[in-house]
């Protein structure tokens, strides 16, 4: 009599289990949602990376340029701030910036990939450490512990319920911070804006300056290669830069548009993807672009 009653009572349990589970799980994340969110995240992955090499690369380009001034006898360039306005403290900043975003795309990625506790953690850790370097942008305590607690939650039975809370939670927790770090990114490649373009083109007409008056000077003759030179750097130094910021510039735009429906779309099965999908396509020839202009 024992046995049937806990054999019955068992069965009643697992029934219970089973419906619970059921429901829950259809409370998760729907496929179509999944794509959104996975396409997202490898887009603005690449995103992240490109912009951040650019940053690095345009200060090296800097450093040729002024060193070219310099053999040119530019005396506006000093030796000790060959670097100018592009020092590595001012790279690093801005490579913390994108780094944010990568971290983003990093957790998005683990959420709907995996429920093992460790890796999501340290993609929670990482990004929230990540966010917190960078500057002009605020991440409250709040917000950070909010980030935690989701990804902490997300495993055992309502694993998928709480994976898509987790999304949820972690979307619209960091929506207005990554939408400042692509405000941020986009201006520094807005050649209108007193940021990075500007002063990488002020090098570039300072170098073409430099150029001009050796090449009317009294020693043209043995200055006509390094003119000649100096002059081919600047011509291909500001055409691809000018092709990469505007490739920046417009990508970043569609970014902050797909952010907007990603969280729309987390929120929601009736998923649009034509943001997503198009930001994801400007991704893709940036990648190419990118590649060809840097040799790549």
């Amino acid at each position: 009599m024992f046995i049937r009653t806990w054999f019955r009572q068992t069965q009643l349990s697992m029934l219970y289990i089973t419906c619970v589970a059921t429901i829950f799980y259809g409370c998760g994340l729907s496929v179509q949602q999944r794509a959104a969110i996975e396409r997202f995240s490898v887009s603005t992955g690449e995103f992240a990376e490109l912009a951040s090499s650019e940053f690095v690369k345009s200060r090296t380009d800097v450093l040729e340029m002024n060193k070219l001034r310099l053999q040119l006898q530019d005396d506006t360039v000093k030796v000790t701030q060959i670097d100018e306005h592009f020092s590595v403290e001012r790279v690093k900043v801005r490579v913390e910036a994108v780094a944010a975003l990568k971290g983003y795309a990093d957790l998005l990625h683990v959420l709907v990939t995996t429920s093992q506790e460790l890796p999501l953690r340290n993609a929670a850790d990482s990004f929230v450490a990540s966010l917190r370097k960078v500057q002009g942008v605020s991440l409250s305590d709040e917000k950070a512990g909010a980030i935690a607690a989701a990804v902490q939650g997300v495993g055992g039975l309502i694993v998928e319920y709480m994976r898509a809370q987790a999304a949820r939670e972690v979307v619209n927790a960091v929506h207005p911070t990554i939408l400042q770090i692509l405000e941020l990114v986009r201006r520094d490649f807005d050649p209108a804006a007193d940021h990075w373009s500007l002063g990488y083109e002020k090098i570039i007409v300072g170098l073409e300056g430099a150029a001009g008056l050796a090449a009317a000077g009294p020693n043209a003759a043995g200055t006509a290669a390094l003119v000649g030179e100096a002059q081919v750097v600047a011509a291909q130094n500001r055409s691809r830069f000018r092709s990469v910021a505007e490739q920046v510039n417009n990508t970043a735009v569609s970014l902050r548009e797909a952010q907007v429906n990603l969280r729309y779309a987390v929120h929601t099965t009736d998923v649009t993807m034509e943001d997503i999908n198009s930001f994801a396509a400007k991704i893709d020839d940036f990648v190419k672009v990118y590649r060809i202009l840097r040799d790549r």
